[in-house]
């Protein structure tokens, strides 16, 4: 099974680094004057707001996502990079609960104070949240997949 984790591990980090090298593509691409800049900023709509006051700006132009999705995808991509140092691809369980509490209390209090209007942070402050966040979800993506791939073969 280690074997078939790392498969899975492999291709999760490729698809990872993609997805976050996207992000930064499309405000190089237009600033290069590329079209291909509105498909990124169009794939990356349907899960992102994309708001420019709440981006960070790069190349002259705001990235793919917001500040708080920005860290989430950073985060994720920190985690990918954790995990097999406190995995082993060996373990194929999930983190518990309390870590899990502890690591999305941040996110949650701050999204709903901005939703409810109690007070508004900026795009460092979402960043860090969704960052903390982020970086504890590989171990929950990849142990599912893993789960799934060990059922698959027991067929």
């Amino acid at each position: 099974m280690p074997k078939r984790i790392r498969l899975i591990y492999l291709v999760s980090l490729t698809g990872t680094v993609a997805w976050v090298a996207a992000i930064i593509l499309a405000p190089y691409l237009r600033s290069h004057g590329e079209r291909a800049f509105a498909a990124l900023y169009a794939a990356f709509a349907p899960v992102c707001h994309q708001q420019p006051e709440r981006s960070f700006w790069l190349f002259g132009f705001p990235l793919a996502v917001c500040a708080r999705c920005a860290g989430i995808y950073a985060g994720f991509l920190g985690g990918m990079i954790l995990y097999p140092l406190k995995r082993k691809f060996s373990a194929v369980r999930l983190p518990s609960l309390p870590l899990f509490l502890a690591v999305s209390t941040p996110i949650v209090f701050d999204t709903a104070a901005n939703v409810l209007g109690l007070w508004e942070t900026s795009n460092v402050v979402r960043s860090a949240t969704g960052f903390l966040w982020g970086l504890i979800l590989p171990f929950y993506f990849l142990t599912g997949i893993a789960e799934l791939a060990m059922r698959a073969g027991k067929n």
